[in-house]
């Protein structure tokens, strides 16, 4: 058995037809490659929409690799164009919208604060907190400073500071600010006092139900945005779902899964002249979960056509690719991880 840690790494024909529960609330995520999205680009083709994709995942991998960290480089290109889901939020008091990269392989939210003395260029406006009513610094003695995995002290302010495994990196002052959500019901749902930091990283969690659920569009869906689901609302039932044990290990930061076997088809793989491929199974403690041809086949061309697995010596992971389409859910107090299709 095979321990496996998963994330939003890289936003078929069909859409997401599960809804979730009534109750708690529901935020939009767009995929970076939407119209909605402010990186859209509409000169690129498909083919430069996958394999901009790829290059990313490919760097975000980098980031769980804990070797070779440096602080000699700032966190630039390789974090802002990381992500592919992106949330309309806003923080402090009067709000200021920022455009975040949905992320559940890390346990820090940032953005770019002022004053900033060594930041990557963004055209949106920096977030300052000195126009914040809501702004709070956190002491040394804040119990959220000794949790934080390379929080130390400057004075009676805590610092954060967090390296990856391609060298990039990020520091600043640990803080506490209103975070503001963009429901999907029109309403803004405002969660104060969330820790973040501020900087050149924002960290801290906005769900105290300590649920939340999404469902991933195809990636031919460029012009629709989905939900991503908190609290009551992100419960994920009925018929076909199949649940798994989310299982604790170090580091933390990511949601791991325990892999027993994948299975393709009946092991012999015999291909028709119809182009149809097997179903290729993913084994869970507890759960299996049949893959479609969108979530292992991606055309990138009218004449090609990627297998969407890649090998790595290091770890596996459970990627957005074979989540689209899927409702999936998290319950990180019951410790389970749920799917239905």
């Amino acid at each position: 058995m095979t321990s496996v840690f998963f994330a939003i790494l890289v936003l078929s024909s069909t859409l997401c037809l599960i809804d979730a529960h009534n109750g708690g609330f529901s935020v939009e995520l767009i995929h970076r490659d939407s119209v909605k999205s402010p990186f859209y680009n509409p000169s690129e083709t498909t083919f430069d929409r996958i394999s901009n994709a790829l290059h990313r995942s490919f760097n975000r991998v980098n980031h769980f690799r804990p070797n070779s960290v440096s602080t000699k480089e700032a966190e630039a290109e390789i974090i802002v164009n990381s992500g592919e889901y992106l949330m309309n939020i806003s923080l402090g008091t009067p709000a200021f919208d920022i455009v975040a990269i949905a992320d559940t392989g890390s346990d820090l939210i940032w953005t770019q604060c002022k004053p900033c003395s060594q930041c990557f260029t963004q055209e949106a406006p920096l977030f300052d907190p000195s126009k914040s009513s809501t702004y709070r610094k956190l002491s040394c003695t804040a119990s959220q400073c000794g949790t934080l995995h390379g929080s130390s002290c400057s004075g009676d302010s805590c610092q954060y500071q967090v390296g990856y495994g391609d060298r990039s990196f990020s520091r600043g002052d640990l803080a506490a600010d209103t975070l503001n959500l963009a429901s999907t019901t029109g309403r803004s749902v405002a969660v104060p006092k969330t820790v973040i930091g501020c900087g050149f990283e924002n960290g801290g969690t906005f769900n105290e139900k300590r649920k939340f659920s999404y469902c991933l569009l195809p990636i031919s869906e460029t012009g629709k945005s989905t939900k991503m689901n908190f609290g009551s609302n992100a419960v994920v039932s009925g018929p076909g779902v199949v649940s798994t044990p989310l299982v604790k290990k170090t580091p933390d930061t990511f949601y791991y899964l325990t892999l027993e076997a994948i299975s393709v088809g009946n092991k012999r793989i015999e291909l028709s002249s119809t182009g149809s491929v097997p179903p290729i199974t993913v084994h869970f403690t507890d759960a299996d979960v049949e893959l479609k041809p969108m979530n292992t086949f991606v055309m990138v061309s009218d004449t090609t056509v990627c297998f969407t697995f890649t090998s790595n010596s290091d770890f596996a992971i459970y990627g957005n690719l074979a989540q689209m389409n899927f409702l999936v859910g998290y319950d990180t107090e019951k410790q389970t991880y749920r799917l239905a299709h």
